[in-house]
């Protein structure tokens, strides 16, 4: 590896060119919304409010711990932006929260849902496409950003960090999640790399892609059965180090799947156990 000084990425992501093929790639994959098989196995076959709210539910319910990381008490009257949309769930928790609303997304898609459903809702706020990597916005334009499970896809987590804090006014805050490079499931999968990564000098760490098929897709997969193209993993010491700019930084672990023998264990209770040593997902708290 190279020092992040030196501002490189590794592999698919070190050219304009390149980053504009992995746009493209992550434009049509995430077309197909984040969510769109849950949906379908909720038995959500429309975009009706009441289907939507029906997901809502069920999505919060199992990720519960969102509404600890996520502050949607604090976002009245303030601006939020939104990065990653998916199925549009926290999209409308923020709209709903009072905030003035902005949503961004490299995908059709998803943009789409977040604006239909600030639309039938009167809610205030739009969603826009665009790559977090170059924001359409101007500097310190928001009071909080919210990222969840969106920066480790864009090829390029160390510029989508920076990008971030350009965009958050002095004091503004972020809620960014990103997947865990030291969860249960490395360990599993890849032993040995997952070992070395842990020794690893976190200023020595560069943004690249994760190489196995078979772990981007154990984690993104669409209906098709394709693992995401980028999917990037960060280690704790790695992710509080490209979050070096921020004046504070609180990563915390969550979210343990049913794999193996813990299909045998509640999920609140593998998660109760679990996640905060081995969860899958790092939830970083950042200040400006």
């Amino acid at each position: 590896m190279v020092n992040t000084e030196n501002k490189k990425t590794i592999g698919p992501a070190s050219s304009a060119s390149a980053q504009k093929q992995i746009d493209q790639a992550n434009s049509a994959f995430w077309n197909e919304l984040c969510g769109t098989q849950l949906a379908q196995s909720l038995g959500i076959t429309d975009d009706s409010m009441e289907s939507l709210r029906r997901f809502d539910e069920w999505y919060m319910d199992f990720y519960p711990y969102l509404e600890t990381h996520i502050p949607f008490q604090s976002f009245s009257g303030q601006k939020v932006l939104e990065v990653g949309l998916g199925y549009g769930t926290v999209a409308q928790r923020i709209a709903d929260s009072g905030a003035i609303y902005s949503g961004l997304d490299i995908a059709a898609g998803p943009v789409a849902m977040a604006n239909r459903r600030i639309a039938e809702t009167n809610a205030k706020g739009t969603a826009v496409r665009g790559s977090i990597l170059d924001a359409p916005f101007p500097d310190a334009a928001f009071d909080y950003v919210v990222a969840i499970g969106s920066l480790h896809h864009t090829g390029a987590l160390d510029r989508a960090l920076r990008e971030v804090h350009r965009l958050l006014k002095s004091g503004g805050g972020a809620t960014v999640m990103v997947y865990n490079g030291t969860s249960y499931r490395q360990w599993v999968l890849s032993p040995f790399k997952t070992l070395r990564r842990k020794m690893s000098d976190p200023a020595r760490y560069v943004s690249h892609n994760e190489t196995d098929e078979r772990m981007r897709r154990a984690y993104d997969a669409n209906a098709a059965g394709s693992g995401a193209p980028q999917t990037e993993f960060a280690a704790r010491a790695e992710l509080a180090y490209l979050a070096r700019d921020f004046a504070r930084c609180d990563i915390t672990a969550e979210n343990i799947g049913a794999e193996s023998i813990l299909k045998y264990l509640s999920r609140p209770t593998a998660c109760r156990l679990f996640g905060p040593y081995l969860g899958l997902d790092l939830y970083c708290k950042l200040v400006k």
